[in-house]
């Protein structure tokens, strides 16, 4: 679905709401990539400067604003900046969630003086993630709670006691995490809760203040994993100020997301190998060589023309050029019926046929930052970088 379209269905919001509507995506598209590939979104501190230029193209008079708000999280602090900034500008701030908001994104919400959930909506627990790269490459990822989780499991259920084996459990631990991680994840447990409480105050008055600091506690703490989902009947346990029901309302937020859904893929899982086979040219380049079948009683000169043959075309294939296939990502968006932008990446797909058959497949990013949208092609800011390729009105 094109922007122009998109537009159309926050102009309806907007209609329905008497007030300016600003929409905030980051990519939750399902994704199976090599390594380098810049795919997925989340909340992140360069957006600032998207929602300063959507802040300073709605007129001054307007002191309300929606905010409809699709993301998986990412940073805490640019929760907090973007919230900051809108409050700042904004003396009433709505969120919109038609789907989901977790994690960071749960800490963006808690800055509105009301939460607008669609039936489908989650929001999430607001507890930081920690991510360990490992010696072989992977990622060990642990919050905070999952080390209390582990010291309580020792006491209460093992029932151990003795200070020496306890000692040398812990020195077990920390030969797999460093105590170092350990200290910087209860540095980010604290983070959270202290930016969710101050979202809370940013709009909480009176008696309500009591209560900020544990609703952050809860939603940081309360949670067996960082996944579950907060349905609109919890949130509204939680003491979250979540909005009435109104049909009406959540089906045109339900139609924006449709909208986002729809541009940014948000069903279409992105598997490189099915994107490069789906290009004639490339798809024939590994096109498997079917196997040489010699009589038994081949006579030998005629064996060593065959296999000097083989060995010739290999190396003439080796030689020739690699078939390169472009693709590009939508990785996040900022937009709203006065102005657009997306934070794009675009690059080229490689790949080759090995000796035993299986395929390796490669991506570079050639091009990844935020641009206006001006349909049907990207404009980006005069900056040191070269042009991005024209970009096909079909996928917009």
């Amino acid at each position: 679905m094109n922007v122009a379209e998109r537009k159309l269905r926050y102009k309806a919001i907007e209609d329905y709401r008497k007030r300016p509507l600003i929409v905030y995506a980051t990519s939750t598209r399902p994704v199976a990539t090599p390594q380098g590939l810049a795919v997925g979104g989340s909340m992140s501190a360069d957006t600032a400067r998207e929602f300063v230029d959507q802040a300073d193209a709605i007129p001054a008079n307007e002191k309300a604003v929606d905010i409809l708000v699709h993301s998986t999280g990412g940073d805490p602090l640019a929760a907090w900046k973007l919230m900051s900034l809108i409050r700042e500008r904004f003396e009433k701030v709505a969120v919109l969630v038609p789907f989901m908001a977790f994690s960071a994104a749960t800490l963006f919400a808690l800055g509105a003086d009301e939460i607008v959930m669609h039936p489908h909506a989650s929001l999430g627990p607001i507890d930081p993630q920690i991510q360990m790269p490992q010696p072989d490459g992977t990622v060990r990822r642990f919050a905070y709670e999952d080390v209390g989780a582990f010291l309580r499991f020792l006491s209460a259920e093992v029932k151990i006691s003795e200070q020496a084996q306890i000692a040398a459990i812990i020195e077990k631990l920390f030969s797999v995490v460093d105590p170092v991680n350990v200290g910087a994840a209860k540095r980010a447990s604290e983070l959270s809760s202290d930016i969710g409480e101050r979202l809370l105050l940013t709009h909480m008055k009176g008696e309500e203040t009591e209560r900020a600091r544990q609703i952050a506690e809860n939603l940081n703490k309360s949670f067996f994993a960082h996944g579950d989902a907060v349905s609109r009947r919890r949130a509204k346990e939680l003491h979250l100020k979540i909005a009435s029901e109104d049909a009406r309302f959540e089906r045109l937020i339900w139609d924006a997301y449709v909208g986002l859904e729809s541009y940014m893929e948000f069903r279409v899982p992105f598997i490189p190998l099915q994107v490069y086979m789906a290009n004639p040219v490339a798809a024939a380049v590994l096109r498997p060589v079917a196997p040489i079948a010699l009589p038994a009683n081949a006579p030998p000169q005629l064996v060593q023309q065959i296999w000097q043959t083989v060995f010739q075309n290999a190396t003439q294939n080796l030689s020739n050029a690699a078939v390169e296939v472009p693709y590009f990502l939508v990785n996040a968006v900022v937009e709203s019926t006065r102005i657009a932008s997306e934070f794009r990446t675009e690059g080229r797909l490689s790949a080759f046929r090995g000796p035993n058959g299986e395929i390796q497949i490669m991506g570079n990013d050639t091009y990844s930052r935020w641009g206006i949208v001006v349909q049907p092609q990207l404009v980006v800011a005069p900056a040191q970088v070269e042009p991005s390729p024209p970009i096909d009105p079909g996928n917009q």
